[in-house]
Order: structure tokens, then C-alpha cells, then sequence
């Protein structure tokens, strides 16, 4: 064979080929020439002569079953439709060929066999390239093998020195013909290559006897046992939790038992169960006579005070949604929000109501802007006048509120979620973890992250109470963890990065012996596997959980508690489904997936959003009829999420299978940062990517100018800052002449260039100039993974962000024993600014300690003239005695 034509033949079948095909199971570790194990299943001469004459009767050579079937299986484990493995026959010498095989569920099983045959023959056809070569033909990166799984098809003799990770073989004669399963015992475990071999033996029999006008979708390698298990066994959560109710009716019964015990508090203010109903009442009458009622939607731009929490009550008494519009957004953004809910009233803030009036000057639907404490914009009255309408009410079904995530088509989407699944879960939550009267939740979460959701109307329900945290305490986790230590908090609940920031501070003080802190909650994000033991460690041993699910699936619908934290685990899995919810794990045929393989995450159940706020294209695509629902119309979320089964049934979390991403527990859609990029005025075009590992990761941009067009990097991210939410605002924009793309002329993101945050710094490089710019240089690049640091270097440009400053604070609390305020960090962000803080602090503290020495050296001169004097009087007494 020439050697050219076989490279080019290569190269087009390895086109597109950018890493080896590994199987679900397979453990990501090094193996060598250990110990290996064998997995058996001995077949009985009729068996052989089926499959053989199955294959004749297709047209096939017995090993183009055998292949075809591996196919499927492999594909099935890995969770791919594009699979490359090796294969050998008795044809063959002793050098694998790369076998790729793209398997369709809408393909026919007989073309699906034919391509198989093809495949091989073509293969055969050319060979004489090394391992070396073969691997060059693909697109892999430096060094990497092309394949680690091999499978032999032999008519005589049984395998012999295995060589690859995982070597699969069907022996069709001799002595012990069967199927065999040699594997490194590092990557495979026995049961694991049990399970493997049980599936080839299955599917070799499901294509022997499979109609050749049969889809491949049709077709699944799980038996009819595994079936069930996956499906339903792992999924019999049907539970009743009681009578249909709307949120607010769950405070409202909580209410009329214990109206004098504490509802929420922040600081001074406090509200009772009975006046925060009062409240309530009073603000769902007053949007009751200004026409709102079900159906309708009200928009919250409100800061974090109690008045939220009668927002949140008021609105639902009025029979609408509410839709939290953070007030910190830019003015651009909150404009868009509003309009896109066609909200008639905004609530907000008394003294916010003339920036919110010009923020949304001109929207149609926008009748009026009320605040929830009383007063009201314009001439409105405080109360509603004589004759108005009662306040409607809403049923179990009608929305509760919408709460807006990133969007990939550069707007953001409004999930709708109505009464009934949020119920589900309070309740859930309420009776598994024993939530009552004693209970306060630390309320740190934004309202519009649906944990605050649970964080009001769970506590409510519970007969418990909230601690509202302001916006200043959020920014300083030194006055998070003083609440914590200092109040009667017993309840965390938050992403984990929002606990991390406390992490650096937990150091500074001797851990607890006894806590009122008992349940930590952890959802939204990757749970470090650190995370759940430094919180016990810190609180005297709280029971921590971790959740998942998503917006669209009621805050949340699995959860894990962790008890023991195995360092093997990649991460901390998701767990179990809750009460009436319902997990899948699917392949794109929406068929179960086997144990231990990746795949599609879907959810379904009593838990779902009813959907997109005015988009019911999105809803269609997003909500798709359940095939394995119990009652009709039943619906499941495809979450976008990547998980898969352990042997016990075990959710574990794989990551993103899309462009969506979580950016310290809040989902960024790659395409709505790319969007907004691409409008900026001398863009072409804009793509967006994340770098590093979470929870460090960093969102970096890369824009294209247009011809002739300069464009400012630095000017592109601030610019952005005004159109996006700070979480969204990437920590680079890198500015390239062409975006990467791949032989196939798709965007290669592998090539997109890693940002060098050292390079973010300013190119004037002006070196620290005193000790304490060096000291607070040096612990910055330390933070930061920078070689250094600058006095005009910023903190945010270098790629630091908000969770990044409690440990910087931490370190200078330890290393210059001074307080420094996060604040500070935002109002001097650059190097030479917050330097001159710290060393204005520490002046500070020495002047305050030398004025507290003079004044001790002052009481005690007092004292040793007073004693003196005594002593003086007494002798002077004594002489006139």
C-alpha cells in the first residue's frame, strides 16, 4: 500500500478526532504494566453458529457483527456517537487499525451493519502506518494515543499478552469460545468490565436477531432488569406532602398560629408574624386598587431590607408573580427587564423612585412605582381609596414569580414558576431536615437567585425566622462570620463560593466548641471537596448538604448529604431526587443510559418551572414530553447538564454540555456575553470562553474588529460593564485578528488563547515604591497567580474578583496585623490606591496604640502621684498626732 494514499485515507476517516473515546467507568489515572483483570462469558457451539449465521444472512463476516455490536456498546458507555477504538482480526497482524464508528438512532440497523462492513474493509485496504502515524492523522493533541480500547474478533485462539488499557475479544473457536474482557486493573473496576461484557453478549444477540428496517434508536443495550432500576426503581419518590397550597397561604397558616413569635429581622427592625401579614395585607390591598391582579406580573427593585420580604408576601396576597429586577444591574438592563415582563407596576425603594421613574420613562405597560413600606410615587395615595377591589386570589397553579437567567440569544430568559412545585419543595425540605419555630436563616442570597425562594417562604412556613444581611455585611465576610458567631443563626444556605469567602477568617479565630449553626445548605455550583469538612470544622459540626437541580426545576430537586467526603470522589455528587421529582439520565434517542456511562441530564416530576416568560419557542425546545412519565402531559427539563449514574443509584454532576456555565453559582450563557460583545461599536464578531478551575474560574472575551476599526480592550470590558451584570463582565477581552478555526472551519475553542493576566497589568511597569506597596504587592501576586504586580496594576484587571478578596483580606489581617474593609478594595482597586489604605490603617493603629500607651503611662503617673501624696498626708497626720 503507498503510504501516501494510506495518510490521506487516514486523514479524512480521523478528521474531527480531538481525544481518544474513553468509556463512563473508566478512572482517570495513570496504569502501567500491573496487575490486570479478566472478565469471562463462555459461549456453547449453538450460540457460535447463530452468530454466525446471522452474520452470512446479512451479508456480514462474523467479526462485522461482533464490531457493529462493541459499537453500539461503546458508544452507549461513553456517552459519545462518535466513537474510535482498535480492531483486530485473525486478518490482521498484530497492529491494531483505528476503527470510528458514528452511531445514529435515526439510522436503519441494516445500513447501520453495512457501514460497519465498509469501514472495516476500507481500513483494511490500508494499512502499514504506525501506531505514530495513525495517531498524527487525527487531531489530538501532542502525544496523545488515539485509542486505549481495542477489541479482537479471533476464530481460534485466545487472547494473548495484552498491550492496551482495555482490551476487548470474542473467540469464535477452540477450546473456550466466548467473549473475554482483559483491563489494567487501575482503569476498570471487575464489576465494571462484568456489566461491559454482559452488554456486548446482549447486543450481539439484539443485531443477530434485529430486523435490518429497524432504527438504531429502537435498540437499547440495557436488559429489561437494568431497565426498570434506572427508571423507575431510582426514581419511586411519589409522596404525598399535603393539600394543594400557594406560598404566601403557607405563611399565612403559620401566621395565624404563632402571630407574636419574630419573622424577619435586620438590625434594629423587626416584624412579627402578625405584623409582617399586616403589612402585606395592607400593600396587596393598595395593588389591588391599582388594577393588579392574577395574571399579572410585578417587578421588585428592591435593596435587601425587611420591606422585601413584605414585597414578596404583598404581591402574592394581590393574586400576581413577582420578578426580582436587581436594582446594582445596569440602567440599560433593568430598562430591558422591565419591559420584557410588561410589568404595570415597579416596586422599589422610597428614595429610589425617581431613578427607577427614569430608568423605565416610556414603557408601555409601566402604570405606576410603588414602594412596599408605604409611600408611593407620584400623587398615588398610601392607601387604597374607598370602593376599591379586593385583592384577588391566586391558586396553586398560577405563577408565583419569574426569576431571569442568562440567555444564549443575548437576552435574558425569565423562568416562570408557579405556586404549586416551589409548595412541594418547602415542604419537602421542612419535614426531611426539621425546619421550625427555632430556625433562622442568615438571608444572604439575591432575590433573584431562587434560594430565596426557600430562604422566605421556607422559614415562613417553618414558623422560623430571617436575618436579613444588608449589602454592606455581604461585602464584608468578617461581619458575616461575627453574625454567625454572635446571633442565633442555625441555618447557611448559599452557593459554595459564598461560603468559601468566609474560609480565610475561620483561621483568625479558635473553632467553637458549641454552635447555633446546624444545617448548611450548598447548591448552585461545584461543591469543593474541602468545603463540607472546614464547615463542620468552623461550627461545631453542622449537618452540611449538598443540592442541585436548576431554576426551572423548583430551586431545588436532588440532594446529597455529605457525610464522609471520599478525596477519590471528583467532586461532590449531586445525590438523590427529592419528593415527586424525577431523574433521567438519557442518551440523545432519550433512552436510559447505562450505569456509571455519561449522558444527558434530565428532570421531571411535580417540580417544574411552568416555563419561559413570553417565549414558548424556548419552552418547547427546553420541556419535552415525557416518555417515562405517569401522568399524562407529563413534561421533563433538559437541563443542559451532563451527569451519570453510580452502581447505587447516586447522581454525579459532569458539567456543562453547552455554552452555559456557572460563574460563582450564577449561570452565565456564553452566547449573552458574546452578543453584547458583538453590538459594541467596532466589533466584527465576539466569543466568549472560561479559564482555570472552579471556583477560580474567569470568564475572558475575544473580539474581532471589524476592517479598519481599532477597538481598546480595556474600553470593550467597560462598556460591558454597563450592559451586563458584574458577574457577567468577563475579566479579559482579548482583541484577535481572526478567531481559530478547525480543518472543518468550525470555531476551535482549544486554540483560543489562554489570557496571561500578568499582561493585563498596565505596560508602564512602575515598581513598588514603598515597603508596604511591596508587602501588599507581593501578597496580591500571591492571590492572584501573577509573576507581579504594579503600582498602577488594578486588582480586577489582573483577573481578581469578589470572592477572591476575603482571602486577601485574611492574609493582610495575618501578615500586617491590619483590618482593611472590603469596600476599600472597590473604591481603590489599584495597587498604589489600596496600598496607600493599608498603610493609612496601619498608621492608624499605631498612633492609636501610642496614644493608648500615653494614656496608660498618664493613669499611672496619676496614680503614683495620688499614692504619694497619700503617703505624704498620712506622715504629715502622723506628726501632728
Amino acid at each position: 500500500m503507498d503510504t501516501e494514499q494510506a495518510l490521506r485515507y487516514w486523514r479524512g476517516q480521523l478528521a474531527g478526532v480531538t481525544q481518544p473515546t474513553r468509556l463512563g467507568v473508566e478512572r482517570a489515572t495513570a496504569w502501567g504494566p500491573g496487575e490486570r483483570g479478566r472478565a469471562l462469558l463462555p459461549w456453547n457451539p449453538p450460540r457460535v453458529a447463530g452468530l454466525q449465521a446471522a452474520a452470512a444472512a446479512a451479508g456480514l463476516r462474523p467479526e462485522h457483527l461482533v464490531f457493529a455490536a462493541w459499537g453500539l456498546v461503546f458508544a452507549a458507555h461513553a456517552g459519545e456517537q462518535d466513537v474510535v477504538c482498535g480492531v483486530l482480526t485473525d486478518r490482521l497482524d498484530d497492529r491494531p487499525l483505528p476503527l470510528r464508528i458514528r452511531v445514529d438512532p435515526g439510522q436503519r440497523v441494516g445500513s447501520y451493519l453495512d457501514t460497519v462492513r465498509d469501514t472495516c474493509e476500507r481500513a483494511g485496504a490500508h494499512t502499514g502506518l504506525t501506531p505514530a502515524e495513525l495517531a498524527a492523522c487525527a487531531e489530538l493533541a501532542d502525544g496523545a494515543a488515539l485509542f486505549g480500547t481495542t477489541i479482537r474478533c479471533t476464530g481460534t485462539a485466545a487472547p494473548g499478552l495484552a498491550v492496551y488499557g482495555i482490551e476487548v475479544s470474542a473467540v469464535l473457536g477452540g477450546p473456550h469460545p466466548g467473549l473475554c474482557l482483559d483491563h489494567a486493573e487501575e482503569l476498570l473496576a471487575d464489576a465494571d468490565a462484568r456489566r461491559l461484557l454482559t452488554h456486548v453478549d446482549r447486543m450481539i444477540a439484539v443485531l443477530a436477531g434485529a430486523s435490518p428496517h429497524e432504527l438504531l434508536g429502537s435498540i437499547g443495550v440495557l436488559s429489561e432488569r437494568e431497565w426498570a432500576q434506572v427508571v423507575e426503581e431510582w426514581n419511586s419518590t411519589d409522596r404525598d406532602l399535603g393539600e394543594p397550597r400557594c406560598l404566601h397561604e403557607l405563611f399565612e397558616e403559620q401566621a395565624a398560629r404563632t402571630p407574636d413569635a419574630l419573622a424577619v429581622v435586620q438590625g434594629p427592625e423587626r416584624l412579627s408574624y402578625a405584623e409582617l401579614d399586616a403589612a402585606a395585607g395592607r400593600l396587596a390591598a393598595r395593588l389591588a386598587a391599582a388594577g393588579v391582579g392574577r395574571g399579572d406580573t410585578v417587578a421588585l427593585c428592591l435593596r435587601r431590607t425587611v420591606h422585601a420580604v413584605v414585597a414578596l408576601l404583598g404581591v402574592l396576597k394581590a393574586g400576581a408573580a413577582y420578578a426580582p429586577v436587581d436594582p446594582e444591574l445596569p440602567a440599560e438592563r433593568v430598562r430591558s427587564l422591565v419591559a420584557a415582563l410588561a410589568a404595570p407596576i415597579v416596586l422599589t425603594d422610597p428614595d429610589a423612585v425617581p431613578e427607577v421613574l427614569r430608568r423605565c420613562d416610556g414603557l408601555p405597560a409601566l402604570r405606576e412605582v410603588l414602594t412596599p413600606a408605604g409611600g408611593v410615587g407620584g400623587d398615588l395615595p398610601a392607601v387604597p381609596p374607598p370602593g376599591a377591589p379586593a385583592p384577588a386570589r391566586a391558586c396553586p397553579d398560577d405563577p408565583a414569580y419569574t426569576i431571569f437567567t442568562s440567555g444564549s440569544t443575548g437576552d435574558p430568559k425569565g423562568v416562570m414558576m408557579a405556586h404549586a412545585p416551589a409548595v412541594n419543595l418547602i415542604r419537602w425540605v421542612n419535614e426531611t431536615y426539621a425546619m421550625g419555630p427555632t430556625d433562622q436563616v442568615l438571608f444572604t442570597a439575591s432575590l433573584s437567585f431562587d434560594l430565596s425562594v426557600y430562604d422566605v417562604f421556607g422559614l415562613l412556613a417553618a414558623g422560623g425566622s430571617i436575618r436579613v444581611a444588608a449589602t454592606g455585611e455581604l461585602r464584608d465576610p468578617q461581619r458575616l462570620l461575627a453574625i454567625l458567631d454572635r446571633e442565633p443563626v442555625t441555618f447557611w444556605d448559599s452557593a459554595p463560593a459564598a461560603l468559601q469567602q468566609l474560609e480565610p477568617f475561620l483561621a483568625l479565630r479558635e473553632p467553637p466548641l458549641a454552635h447555633s449553626l446546624r444545617l448548611v445548605f450548598l447548591s448552585g455550583d461545584w461543591v469543593p471537596l474541602t468545603l463540607p469538612d472546614a464547615a463542620r470544622a468552623a461550627f461545631a459540626d453542622p449537618q452540611v448538604v449538598a443540592l442541585g437541580g436548576a431554576t426551572e426545576a423548583a430551586i431545588w430537586s436532588n440532594h446529597f448529604p455529605v457525610v464522609k467526603v471520599d478525596p477519590q470522589w471528583p467532586s461532590i455528587p449531586y445525590g438523590r431526587p427529592i419528593a415527586n421529582a424525577r431523574y433521567y439520565v438519557l442518551d440523545p434517542g432519550l433512552r436510559p443510559v447505562p450505569v456509571g456511562a455519561p449522558g444527558d441530564l434530565y428532570i421531571g416530576g411535580r417540580c417544574l418551572a411552568t416555563g419561559y416568560h413570553a417565549d414558548p419557542r424556548l419552552t418547547a425546545v427546553k420541556f419535552v414530553p415525557d416518555p417515562y412519565g405517569r401522568e399524562p402531559g407529563g413534561r421533563l427539563y433538559r437541563t443542559g447538564d451532563r451527569a451519570r449514574f453510580w452502581a447505587d443509584g447516586t447522581i454525579e454532576f459532569l458539567g456543562r454540555q453547552d455554552d452555559q456555565v456557572k460563574i460563582r453559582g450564577f449561570r452565565v450563557e456564553l452566547g449573552e456575553v458574546e452578543a453584547a460583545l458583538a453590538t459594541l461599536p467596532g466589533v466584527a464578531c465576539a466569543v466568549a470562553a472560561v479559564h482555570g478551575t472552579s471556583p477560580g474560574l474567569r470568564l475572558v472575551a475575544y473580539a474581532v474588529p471589524r476592517p479598519g476599526a481599532l477597538v481598546d480592550p480595556a474600553g470593550l470590558r467597560a462598556d460591558l460593564a454597563g450592559r451586563l451584570p458584574s458577574y457577567m463582565v468577563p475579566a479579559q477581552v482579548m482583541v484577535l485578528d481572526a478567531l481559530p478555526a478547525t480543518a472543518n472551519g468550525k470555531l476551535d475553542r482549544a486554540a483560543l488563547p489562554a489570557p496571561d493576566f500578568s499582561d493585563a497589568a498596565r505596560t508602564d511597569y512602575v515598581a513598588p515604591r514603598t515597603p508596604v506597596e511591596e508587602a501588599v504587592a507581593a501578597l496580591w501576586a500571591e492571590v492572584l497567580g501573577v509573576e507581579r504586580v504594579g503600582v498602577d496594576d488594578g486588582f480586577f484587571e489582573l483577573g481578581g474578583h469578589s470572592m477572591l478578596i476575603p482571602q486577601m483580606l485574611a492574609r493582610l489581617k495575618s501578615d500586617l496585623q491590619v483590618d482593611v474593609a472590603p469596600l476599600a478594595m472597590l473604591n481603590h482597586a489599584t495597587l498604589g490606591g489600596f496600598a496607600g489604605v493599608v498603610e493609612q490603617a496601619l498608621l492608624e493603629d499605631i498612633e492609636a496604640a501610642e496614644a493608648a500607651e500615653a494614656a496608660e503611662a498618664a493613669e499611672a503617673a496619676v496614680v503614683t502621684e495620688a499614692a504619694v501624696a497619700s503617703g505624704t498626708g498620712d506622715r504629715d497626720a502622723g506628726r501632728r498626732g
